[in-house]
Order: structure tokens, then C-alpha cells, then sequence
């Protein structure tokens, strides 16, 4: 038989089958309006999860709006497809729009979520309307098997996708703390915890326009009256069709923005430091500012003035449905100068129940996502002349804002003059939640790298990354959903922990950070250097530090110049040996980048044929003033890259002599001890995303955290050496899957986060009694612990020792 025939003879078999399930005009009519049914109950889903916030008037208006849209397109795609039946042609396109218009369609999320409610409401929907209005026993045989698969695959198919939408989640293991898993811990601080209430009872007030035409706490039941300001020049996108809604729904324009404000006070005479909070962006109607509560009780029990400041005004809202609302975080930034001025004037003013009581000199600012870089601005602003984009607006603040704290923070949304904020001798910190589903990126670090501090100038600035915490959790109000229905129903909200949990963190790190930012109460800064020194007070989740402050003295920053064998210290080179990476570049997010370069380091000593690869920094022992007090200290970062770059044939065919040669010195005759340890968890990544594969694949092995050598040698060529664990291993590279199906993701699932290592040199000097830590001339990272990874390397240098908290090291390789 002829092949053409064979293939006749399956094409009329194929025929035949499927005129069988051929739908008649009927089911065609039912399965559209299936669609079309299905798509109604999403919108009016999403439109009146507005409703306890906006009232029926709005919710019904997006509701027809976002209707009218759908059935216009499906009108006119009606007139631009003519081979499909119109009534097809007019549901798939009017459920289109909906469902864009609460998913987005991207190939990733929406689009498989659109395509799957389409199918099972088109065959439930057409089987529903064959039964009604022919009824079931009209139907053949033939006819009842085909309606009752068809239907009964349809709902089946809708229960099972709205459950999935409606539950949570599911638990996902948490990755090994490498911090905690090491031979030592560091000593706890013997304070306080600094999340528990102080000695002071508290006071509530709140103070406002008097005439706010949504809340009586800022109109009838305010205790100040405070007058209104003009932020025209600030707010571009109050204007058009949103502004004009704007101000009707509020009461008030661009030109006479309130300063509203809910204050948690200490009893007594004080003076108290000041802090300011603000929220960031929320549905406008769904007000932000009462959801730090628990921090304004805790701040004013420990003897600080904390007022939550309402910025709802600057939200977005369903009337910025034509045009998206933005370019405001200057004036977020500020309102909040102008909310300081208040203070400064109550505190000079008899009349005023805060005459006295506020330490004008100690002020922190707080801030909350788009608050957390508003924070950043009202800190530059308090420092110049005139607004930087026009001077028409002229400045004269100059207030004492010694700290200020982002909350997981956007960054570079407003850019002054057109580059992104800087801030100069400011005590700063930043905490962000790894599973944050609205600001999925770390971008808070950016704005961290940007803080620098003067000669002479004593501060610091620290991060804290919080595996499993999200973005809502730290505002009670906002809570684990971080965005809105149906949105958020594919993210694993099960997963995250608990919201007391996270804010128990929040307060322990905040209240620590007033402490000696404001209270000059050093006793907490351990704890930003390393977490494990307060893990008592801590819910158990894998913590990444950030840290630095003034005093510190770098060696290597890895921004100087393009040339990677030479230091940030004038005259000190860097030699290598064995690396199979070696390369500086710069350290990318999820989103942008952290604005810095750092040096990517990689070995595979397998590769190498044993051979131990090497990374020395050299200098002059005059370039640093170092001694038994003062502490190594470096950041680090695990990869989770491919730590032999060639391809497994290349490797095969020419082993270890095909490593690439990188320059520098001879180092294989140094004195070692080997101690290999697999690390075959490790992946091929995308060195500038971190993207590593879907969100539901599981590792059948979890990779090992590293460990390597660390050694000093002085100019006489005495060495110590110790290990990466005399701190602690480096954290394996925290992989995210927010969604329920890893397929979905929009964003890597990871990003390059640094950890700080610190070493305090008394703790070693009695390794080798002939060592002169002031003459320290070389420092070499010998990588003779894990048998292969790639790092990432930063900010190298000394620092003066802080307590040593630390379990002296018993088991070090020594020369």
C-alpha cells in the first residue's frame, strides 16, 4: 500500500471521528456565552473588592468601564474575522480585555489563565445550553455521552481552577541556614529585646486640616489644626481627568495638600527623639498610615515621638484608570520637611501640648516603599537651597535628620536633576523580604550603595534580606496580599510567614536602629553586623546582613578602574592562581543593578587537577592603620554559577591544562590543607539575572554552603590562618518561587545578595605568636575547603573591632 493512500484512508478515519464531537450552532452559541459568563463573575469580582473602600458608585463605574471596553473590542473584532463563527469571535476578544485588565497577558501568567477559563467555560457553557433547551431526554445516545463529557469536563475543570485560585498555597521547605550551621555562634547581646514595650505609657493624638472630608481623625477629632501647603511644583499627575477626581474625592488640589498626621507619644516631660513614618503606594481609599500602629506603640513605650503621617492623597486610585499615577515621590519626600517644620514649631510654642517634649536635634525618617525612597529625598532636599528641578521652590530645612530606615523600598522613580538620589553622612538602613510579590528585586541595596560618609563623620549604614517575608506584612492594613485580586491568587501565599512574625522583626531592628542612631545606645550594633547576636529574639528564617560604617578602611572596592590585578589603596596589586573565573563587573538585580562593581571569583579543583586555586590582595603595611584591634572584613555573595565555564566536552577533551590562564603569580607552593567538600548543587546561571530554571523545579540535592581559607602574612612573612566558618559559611544562593506554578514567574528567581564576614584579629593572633597584625602586607583566600563554586567578593578591608562576642576558633589550619 502506497503511503498517499494509508494517509487518505487516517484523514477519513480522523474525519468521521470528528464530525462526531462537531459542535452544532447551539453549543457554539453555549460555549460563548460560557466564556462570556465566566468573564462577567471575574469582573465583578475584581470591581467590588473596591467596594468597603470606595462605595458602589466607583465600583460600578469601573465595572461598566471595563465591560464597555470589552464589548467594544468584541464588536469590532466581530467585523475583522469573518471565518470563525462571530459569536466566538466576540466572547474570546470581550474576555481578552477583561482578563488582561486583571492578569496582564503575558505569555508567562495571564495568558495560560485566560486560555484555561476559556476552554472549560466554553465546554460547560455550551453543554448547559444543548441541555436547556433541548432537555436531556431528547438527546441519543451518542448525544448524552458527548454532552456529558463535554460539561462534565468543563465544570470539573472551572471547580478545579477556582480552587486553585482561592487556596493559598502551599508550604515549601526552608532552605538550610548556612549562618547557623557552622561551628560557631556568636555570643548574644546582653540587652534587652529591643522589640519588647519600654517603661513609658503612651498617648494617641492626631493632627490635621480640620476639615479632611474623609476621616474625623483629621477634621472633628483633631487635636492640632495645621495648615495646608502648596505642592503644585512636585505633583505633575495631579491634572487632567485623574486630578480633577482627585480633588473631588478629597476635598482639596495640588495647591492645598493637608498636613495630616497620627502621633504615639510617651508620657512625660522628655525631650524625646522624633521619628516620622510614611506609607507608600496603596489603593488610595484603603487607608495606609494606620497600619503602623504597632510601631508607634512600641517606638513611644521606649521613649520616642513616632507620627504616621497620611500621604493616601498621593495614592493611586480607580480614577487614574485613563493614565497611570506617578512622578509624586519627590513630593512624598517633601511633605515630609514640611510635616518636620510643624514640629520644630510646636516645640517653641507654650500653647502646644508638644512645647518641650521633642528633641529637635535627634530625628529619624521612616518610610515604606515608595516611602522608603521618599525618605531618601526628603534627606537630600533637607540639605540644599532649592528643589532641584526648579528653583522657583526655594529650601531652607537644615534639620538634625541623623537616621533614616527604607522598608522595602523602590528606587530611582524620582531622580533629581535627572540621577538618582545621593546621600551624604546619614545613618541609614534598609530591610526588604525575599518573597516580596510587589518590589521583587532587592532595590533598596541600590539606594545603599549610594550612602557615603564624610572624613571624620561616625555612622552607618546596614541591610537586612528576610527570607519568606513579603511587602504587605510590615503595614498591618496591606498584610500578605501584596497586590490585588485575582492577581495575587497566583502567588504561594502559604509559604510566607506569619505576619506577627515579620513584624517582630521589623520592630526588634528598628527600635535597635533608633536606639543608637538616636539614643546613642551602641549595645545594639552587633546586631546589624551580625543577626545570630540577637537570634534569640528572632523567628527562625535565613537572615543576610549588610553592613558599614565610617571608620572603616577599604583595600579593595573594585570600582577604581578596569584593571583587575590592582587594589582601591594606592600601590596594592592582586595575584591569582588556579581560578578558572576571575572578573570584575557589575553586580546586577532583578531589576537594574546595585550600582557597583565587585571581583567574581571561581575554582573547580577537579578541573584543576587537585591544584588549589588562589586569590591574593597585596599592599604595603604603611597604607592602613591595622592592629591587633581591628577586624578583617569583607562581603560575600554565592553565585551559584558554573565554576568551569568551558562546556563538558571542552573539559573532557583537554582537562585541566585547558583552564583558562589568568594572570598573576605562582601560588601552588604554598603549605595547605586540602579538605574537599561537593558542591554539586550548583547550577549554570545567567551571570547578570540569576535566572536558574522554572519555580517548581525541586533540587534533588540542596546545594552545600562554601567554605574556604583565609590567610594574613605580615611583612616578615609570618602568616595565621582561619576559615570562612570561623565566622560562617556562606549562605548557598536563596532561590524565590513566588508563584504557584513556576512556569508563571515574571522575574529570576534569584539576585546576587551579599552577606557580611567580619574577623577580629585578637581572636587569631594566638594562632602564631610571631604574627604582627600592624604589618600586614597580604591577604589570601585559599580555596581548599569546597571543592568547587564561583563568589562574588566586595568591599575588603579593616575596621575597628566591636566586641569580641565570638567562641575563640579551636580548629584553624595554621603554617
Amino acid at each position: 500500500m502506497k503511503i498517499s493512500e494509508l494517509l487518505k484512508g487516517w484523514y477519513k478515519v480522523f474525519k468521521k471521528f470528528a464530525g462526531v464531537f462537531k459542535p452544532g450552532k447551539t453549543a457554539v452559541r453555549g460555549a460563548a456565552y460560557g466564556m462570556l459568563f465566566i468573564s462577567a463573575v471575574m469582573l465583578i469580582a475584581f470591581s467590588f473588592q473596591f467596594l468597603p473602600f470606595t462605595g458602589i458608585l466607583p465600583v460600578l463605574s469601573i465595572f461598566i468601564l471595563m465591560a464597555a471596553a470589552a464589548v467594544l473590542a468584541g464588536l469590532l473584532s466581530r467585523l475583522l474575522l469573518f471565518t470563525i463563527p462571530k459569536i466566538i469571535v466576540f466572547a474570546v476578544i470581550a474576555s481578552l480585555v477583561i482578563f488582561n485588565f486583571q492578569f496582564g497577558l503575558s505569555l508567562k501568567s495571564g495568558l495560560p489563565i485566560l486560555l484555561y477559563f476559556l476552554t472549560f467555560s466554553a465546554l460547560s457553557g455550551g453543554a448547559v445550553l444543548l441541555t436547556a433547551k433541548n432537555g436531556w431526554s431528547s438527546f441519543s445516545e451518542t448525544e448524552k455521552v458527548k454532552t456529558g463529557i463535554f460539561g462534565g469536563l468543563g465544570i470539573l475543570g472551572m471547580i478545579v481552577v477556582i480552587a486553585w485560585l482561592l487556596l493559598p498555597g502551599k508550604v515549601v521547605e526552608m532552605p538550610e541556614i548556612a549562618a547557623l550551621s557552622g561551628y560557631y555562634l556568636p555570643d548574644h547581646i546582653e540587652q534587652v529585646d529591643p522589640s519588647l514595650p519600654g517603661i513609658f505609657e503612651i498617648s494617641k493624638i492626631s493632627y490635621g486640616s480640620g476639615k479632611d472630608k474623609r476621616r474625623k481623625e483629621f477634621a472633628s477629632e483633631a487635636s492640632i489644626i495645621t495648615d495646608s501647603v502648596d505642592g503644585s511644583l512636585f505633583l505633575e499627575a495631579w491634572k487632567g481627568f485623574s486630578g480633577k477626581m482627585r480633588t473631588r474625592y478629597f476635598g482639596f488640589d495640588s495647591k492645598s495638600l493637608p498636613l495630616n498626621g497620627t502621633v504615639w507619644y510617651p508620657e512625660g516631660a522628655g525631650p524625646f527623639p522624633l521619628v516620622l513614618i510614611v506609607h507608600g503606594n496603596h489603593l488610595a481609599q484603603d487607608f495606609s498610615d494606620p497600619g503602623y500602629e504597632y510601631l508607634g506603640e512600641l517606638l513611644a513605650s521606649r521613649g520616642y515621638i513616632l507620627a504616621s503621617i497620611d500621604q493616601n492623597f498621593l495614592n493611586s486610585s480607580y480614577f487614574d484608570i485613563f493614565g497611570r499615577w506617578k512622578s509624586e515621590n519627590d513630593a512624598r519626600g517633601w511633605m515630609l520637611l514640611e510635616h518636620l517644620k510643624l514640629w520644630k514649631k510646636w516645640n517653641n510654642d507654650s500653647l502646644n501640648i508638644f512645647q518641650g517634649k521633642v528633641d529637635i536635634e535627634n530625628i529619624s525618617l521612616i518610610g515604606h516603599s515608595r516611602g522608603g525612597e521618599a525618605v531618601a529625598h526628603a534627606a537630600l532636599f533637607n540639605k540644599l537651597p532649592y528643589y532641584p528641578d526648579n528653583a522657583e521652590a526655594g529650601f531652607d530645612y537644615n534639620f538634625n535628620i541623623r537616621s533614616i530606615v527604607a522598608i522595602a523600598p523602590v528606587d530611582g522613580q524620582y531622580q533629581p536633576a535627572g540621577i538618582r538620589t545621593p546621600l551624604i553622612d546619614i545613618n541609614y538602613f534598609v530591610i526588604h523580604g525575599s518573597h516580596d510579590a510587589d518590589v521583587q528585586s532587592y532595590m533598596g541595596m541600590s539606594q545603599y550603595e549610594r550612602v557615603t560618609f564624610s572624613e571624620g563623620y561616625d555612622g552607618f549604614k546596614a541591610g537586612l534580606y528576610i527570607y519568606n517575608a513579603n511587602h504587605g506584612q510590615f503595614n498591618t492594613g496591606w498584610g500578605r496580599r501584596d497586590y490585588g485580586f485575582p492577581g495575587i491568587n497566583l502567588v504561594n501565599l502559604k509559604q510566607l510567614i506569619d505576619g506577627d512574625d515579620q513584624r517582630k522583626i521589623a520592630g526588634i531592628f528598628m527600635s535597635a536602629f533608633l536606639e543608637i542612631t538616636l539614643s546613642g545606645n551602641m549595645e545594639y550594633l552587633e546586631l546589624f553586623r551580625d543577626y545570630r547576636t540577637g537570634r534569640e529574639w528572632l523567628p527562625e528564617t535565613v537572615y543576610l546582613n549588610r553592613f558599614d560604617q565610617s571608620d572603616m578602611q577599604y583595600i579593595c572596592r573594585f570600582s577604581e578602574d578596569m584593571d583587575i590585578t590592582t587594589t582601591s589603596l594606592p600601590g596594592g596589586y592582586i595575584e591569582s592562581d588556579n581560578l578558572t573565573v576571575w572578573r570584575e563587573q557589575m553586580v546586577k538585580l532583578k531589576w537594574n543593578d546595585k550600582e557597583t562593581r565587585a571581583v567574581f571569583v571561581g575554582w573547580n579543583n577537579e578541573v584543576n587537577d587537585s591544584l588549589l586555586a588562589c586569590y591574593s590582595v597585596n599592599f604595603t603595611e604603611k597604607s592602613l592603620d591595622i592592629s591587633e584591634n581591628s577586624s578583617l572584613f569583607f562581603s560575600l555573595a554565592d553565585t551559584n554559577e558554573n565554576s568551569n565555564p568551558q562546556s563538558d566536552e571542552e573539559a573532557d577533551d583537554n582537562g585541566a591544562d585547558s583552564v583558562p590562564e589568568i594572570p598573576g603569580a605562582d601560588l601552588k607552593d604554598r603549605d595547605v590543607n586540602q579538605k574537599n567538600q561537593s558542591n554539586e548543587g550548583n547550577q549554570v546561571n545567567d551571570n547578570n539575572t540569576g535566572d536558574s530554571g522554572s519555580e517548581d523545579e525541586e533540587d534533588d540535592e540542596k546545594p552545600e554552603p562554601i567554605d574556604f581559607s583565609i590567610e594574613l602574612a605580615d611583612s616578615s612573612g609570618e602568616t595565621i590562618r582561619f576559615s570562612l566558618n570561623d565566622h560562617a559559611f556562606l549562605q548557598p544562593r536563596l532561590e524565590v518561587k513566588l508563584h504557584k506554578l513556576g512556569f508563571m514567574k515574571t522575574n529570576p528567581g534569584s539576585e546576587h545578595l551579599y552577606h557580611f564576614f567580619y574577623f577580629p584579629l585578637r581572636r587569631f593572633t594566638t594562632l602564631n605568636d610571631k604574627f604582627s597584625p600592624e604589618e600586614i602586607i597580604r591577604i589570601t583566600f585559599i580555596f581548599d575547603k569546597t571543592e568547587d563554586g564561583v563568589i562574588i567578593l566586595d568591599n575588603l578591608g579593616f575596621m575597628p573591632s566591636g566586641p569580641d562576642t565570638m567562641i575563640t576558633p579551636q580548629s584553624s589550619n595554621n603554617k
